[in-house]
């Protein structure tokens, strides 16, 4: 009887072991990528109060000199196979797009096209009527109108590139969507910062791109918007990355 509980002891500290050697190599196959864009030259002027238009969203600059609405995402050729975060299962299904103030809200988002769909909803009191201009996805070329109802949208592919949206009511009125076959996107905020949470490790390469600054080359590596960078496990921070005001020019 003692032989057995010897057995059943070393048994269970040898399960110990693993568990203490295993734990810290699967939390070591993920990493962040995080990064920040600053505009050095001057934020564009704002509309005069006196005009009922909205306020231009195509260059955000916010307070700090940061480019608000940079899409930040894994390139498609890149991801096939990919490991995905168990922590992107918990993504909601829907992903909603807002008419309101006659703009769309938010002016930048992304669709995992597998997972989720859009909801696309009129908070308006009058009639609006989107249009998707997409490569690979088809849609109806004239919609019906949205009067104070909600529409569903299903992607059944990948875009090679952020999907331009717009009211053909009201031309003012645009949006831009990234619809990928995975979860690594996003886009800056007011700060023109970015984190895309638990890459797998490894060699990866990244687009960005903004609808007014185009395929962002803001170091010379940074070919067409592509960028190749090796994720470590943990924290991988970009830092500072200035965008002068040539690169606005160019376009």
């Amino acid at each position: 009887m003692k032989d057995f509980q010897k057995q059943i002891t070393k048994y269970l500290s040898l399960c110990g072991l693993l568990l203490f050697i295993v734990q810290p190599l699967e939390a070591t196959e993920w990493g962040d990528l995080s990064g920040q864009f600053i505009y050095t030259g001057k934020p564009p002027a704002p509309h005069p109060k006196k005009l009922k238009i909205p306020q231009n969203q195509s260059l955000v600059i916010g307070k700090n000199g940061g480019i608000k609405n940079i899409c930040f995402y894994l390139r498609e050729t890149f991801s096939q196979n990919i490991k995905i975060h168990s922590s992107y299962n918990q993504l909601p299904k829907k992903v909603f797009l807002s008419h309101q103030n006659s703009i769309y809200e938010p002016h930048v988002s992304g669709l995992w096209y597998e997972r989720q769909q859009l909801i696309c909803i009129n908070k308006d009191p009058h009639p609006h009527l989107i249009q998707f201009f997409t490569l690979r996805n088809h849609f109806p070329d004239r919609l019906p109108k949205e009067i104070n109802n909600q529409r569903t949208f299903r992607f059944h592919t990948h875009e090679i590139v952020p999907v331009p949206v717009k009211c053909k009511m009201h031309p003012w009125e645009s949006a831009y969507l990234m619809v990928l076959a995975h979860p690594y996107f996003t886009s800056t905020d007011e700060t023109g910062a970015f984190t895309i949470k638990n890459l797998p490790v490894g060699d990866h390469e990244f687009k960005v791109w903004h609808e007014q600054l185009g395929n962002i080359e803001a170091k010379d590596e940074w070919k067409r918007g592509r960028i190749k960078i090796k994720i470590k496990p943990g924290k991988n921070d970009l830092g500072v990355i200035k965008v002068s005001p040539k690169l606005v020019k160019k376009q």
